[in-house]
């Protein structure tokens, strides 16, 4: 419905807004999940650490936003200021989700966290309706309602939890940011990859709006390859944070093969019936967003293995590493985009992405394959 009222262009935009927000969210949630999960085996830590993420989710998400706002210009040019500050406003409580969703998935709370989500996205779906309905679907009121939805699984998530702030300690939050702060560079380059946000500014800034929007739509159909890994990384966490390190290795190994086939699976279905899906559902205006998705999808399967090893690492405790790996693919896409998009646009993007998730998924794997190897001797 975005793609067909705002077309192209207001769908480069609306891709430009939601893309920048949600940078600030992964730098005001400071991977505190990676913390969470490093410190869960001490069960005394707990209430704590459900008091902790939410300070340090709501505290960091503001400042995250603040800075935000304030760098918009320089990445953003053509931003539409009040859409942007209402946006970002949200900000803080969706740190703070983030946060408390991974205790609830170190609790093994599936159920929950998906109903939350589920909830999320049909408050969205139905007041997009609502707003076509009544004749006022805007790029403004869109964003509005994003902002909403995004929000909402926060009154749930401290419901079931019932964080007592009294439980928060100084100096937990301080090994946890110290912690934490290691992997932060790497996430941050992490997150900038798997949802192409670079891509989609560069876009925006040396071909257009239109261009962004086109590979924006591309980038969202291929996220359904993701779902089938997504659905395995909550399931397994809990087994990869407990237990030694020869049974978390197993989980892990498991749960790739599973992930490994259903991705690639779903990647490869979605590249074969993307030349009569977009037109479909999004509109003829998109059918330049087919040869991105087909380029993409390839890349967008390998990736399902990266969360998958990155976690069962993490008890490695070898941040520096983990970062320097995840910063290292982000170079290469943002090169390969420099290089790439001036000549071929957004299937210049989609190569470019799909050369850094294969590279990124290849060492992942090879990385954890030695690892298991050492553990087990």
């Amino acid at each position: 419905m975005i793609a067909r009222y705002l077309q192209p262009e207001g769908r480069g935009l609306y891709a430009m807004i939601v893309s920048l927000v949600s940078a600030s969210v992964i730098l005001g949630h400071f991977t505190i999940v990676n913390s969470q999960i490093a410190f869960w085996k001490d069960g005394a830590l707990s209430r704590a650490l459900i008091a902790n993420g939410l300070l340090l989710g709501v505290g960091l998400g503001a400042v995250a936003a603040l800075g935000a706002f304030a760098v918009s210009p320089l990445v953003f040019p053509n931003r539409p200021a009040l859409i942007l500050a209402v946006a970002l406003s949200a900000v803080p409580a969706m740190a703070a989700i983030i946060n408390l969703r991974g205790i609830l998935t170190l609790q093994a709370r599936v159920d929950l966290v998906n109903r939350s989500i589920l909830i999320s996205g049909l408050v969205n779906c139905v007041s997009l309706v609502l707003l076509a309905v009544l004749g006022h679907f805007t790029i403004f009121t869109v964003i509005i309602m994003w902002a909403v939805s995004a929000a909402l699984p926060l009154p749930l998530y401290l419901r079931a939890l019932r964080p007592n702030l009294g439980h928060a300690t100084r100096e937990l939050a301080v090994r946890q940011l110290g912690l934490a702060g290691r992997y932060y560079v790497g996430n941050i380059a992490q997150y900038l990859l798997l949802y192409s946000v670079a891509d989609i500014m560069l876009l925006n800034t040396l071909v257009s709006a239109s261009e962004a929007g086109l590979y924006s739509v591309a980038v969202v159909v291929t996220t359904i390859a993701r779902v089938p890994a997504e659905a395995v990384v909550q399931v397994v966490l809990p087994q990869q944070a407990g237990g030694d390190m020869t049974e978390s290795a197993a989980a892990t190994a498991r749960a790739l093969r599973l992930s490994s086939l259903c991705s690639s699976g779903c990647a490869l279905l979605l590249a074969a019936a993307s030349p009569l899906l977009i037109p479909w559902v999004f509109g003829p205006s998109y059918e330049g967003s087919v040869p991105p998705l087909v380029v993409l999808a390839p890349g967008v399967a390998a990736y399902a293995v990266v969360r998958l090893t990155g976690q069962y690492l993490i008890r490695l405790d070898r941040p520096l590493s983990m970062s320097g790996i995840t910063i290292g693919a982000l170079a290469v896409n943002i090169a390969l985009d420099l290089l790439l998009i001036p000549r071929m646009g957004a299937v210049g993007a989609a190569l470019s992405s799909s050369i850094a998730y294969g590279l990124l998924a290849v060492i992942g794997v090879t990385w954890f394959l030695r690892a298991r190897a050492s553990s087990a001797k």
